[in-house]
């Protein structure tokens, strides 16, 4: 009988799951896609950058629109819960990093498919809380790309990486750093396309345009069973 692999070697090996770059870039696609829906069509509203839905948030309060504070602030507590939820599950031991990655891709799968085909009976509160949701989830849970630290729905934390990797780069000449900077900017670039093909498409199909995000997140599942297999 072999003998079965050390839990830390496990672990690791469940941890790079999230690690290829074309998760990365399929996520961080839905990602600008998601903001680029919200604020065109839901009112103005960022699902997934909530530091914009702040500044926005204390605007209107400065400009005494108190009847907006809940358009903003309903976003902002959703994904601070979607949070705290992929964070709970991650302290159970129990439950896999594969189980856990792939019932959020499963579940965004889901909740894209029914606000692209019945999003329109209900308020855009309603879509920008729920959007923000599924985005929280997604930015917890694929958090990685080769073992750099990354976001998918919002590009300020990738920014900073990206400079920080490449003055490393040019202090100690160490062709690692200048790899991660590429992937980085990549993650960006994914993000900025990902607005341009949503504010596209939104023109032609409204509402329904968000249903293209499902071929995104589909890619990424195919990858990581892919992943999954290769374990």
């Amino acid at each position: 009988m072999m003998p079965s692999a050390p839990l830390d070697t496990v672990q690791i090996q469940e941890e790079k799951l999230h690690d290829n770059i074309v998760i990365g870039v399929c996520l961080s696609l839905v990602g600008g896609f998601l903001d680029a829906y919200s604020y065109l069509l839901k009112g103005k509203v960022f699902a997934n950058a909530q530091t914009g839905n702040l500044v926005l948030l204390f605007i209107s309060a400065a400009n005494g629109e108190l009847h907006k504070f809940l358009k903003y602030i309903i976003p902002i507590v959703t994904f601070a819960f979607g949070i705290f939820i992929s964070e709970f599950l991650k302290s159970k031991h129990y439950v896999k990093n594969y189980t856990r990655m792939t019932t959020v891709l499963v579940f965004e799968v889901l909740v894209i498919a029914a606000i692209g085909l019945i999003g329109t009976s209900f308020q855009h509160d309603i879509i920008n809380s729920v959007i923000s949701f599924i985005a929280a989830l997604q930015v917890a849970n694929f958090d990685k790309v080769d073992g750099n630290p990354i976001a998918t729905t919002m590009i300020t934390g990738n920014l900073k990486s990206s400079m920080i990797n490449l003055a490393k780069y040019r202090a100690v000449k160490d062709i690692k750093y200048l790899h991660s900077f590429f992937k980085y900017l990549l993650i960006i670039a994914s993000f900025g396309i990902g607005v341009m093909i949503g504010f596209t498409t939104i023109k032609y199909y409204a509402e329904k345009s968000i249903l293209l995000c499902e071929l995104f997140i589909i890619i990424a599942f195919v990858m990581l069973q892919r992943e999954e297999r290769l374990v």
